[in-house]
């Protein structure tokens, strides 16, 4: 997202250099990961989806990360869930 930010884009021919590919590739494999399961690891809250969570969250928050609908309902499910009521961290971007 630093990349897309500064408006740096990798060359199509290229992308085999770096180890994402392109801002398109990180989001729709990151997409594919939000959509398999309730959660990153599967049916149960990790510490990847703290990690993943809040980059989703605050990426729309912020418009740094297009509002895809499998971010928005992964996002919906964390910060849903009762301790992220209780501490605060529920609104949705």
């Amino acid at each position: 997202m630093s990349n897309k930010s500064l408006g740096f884009e990798i060359p199509t021919e290229r992308k085999g250099m770096v180890g994402y590919g392109s801002v398109e590739d990180v989001l729709n494999a990151l997409e594919y990961a939000v959509s398999q399961s309730d959660y990153i690891a599967g049916d149960r809250f990790t510490a990847a989806d703290v990690y993943v969570g809040s980059q989703i969250g605050w990426g729309m928050m912020f418009g740094t990360l297009e509002k895809r609908p499998a971010f928005e309902a992964y996002w919906q499910r964390i910060a849903s869930r009762p301790a992220a009521i209780r501490h605060g961290r529920s609104t949705m971007p």
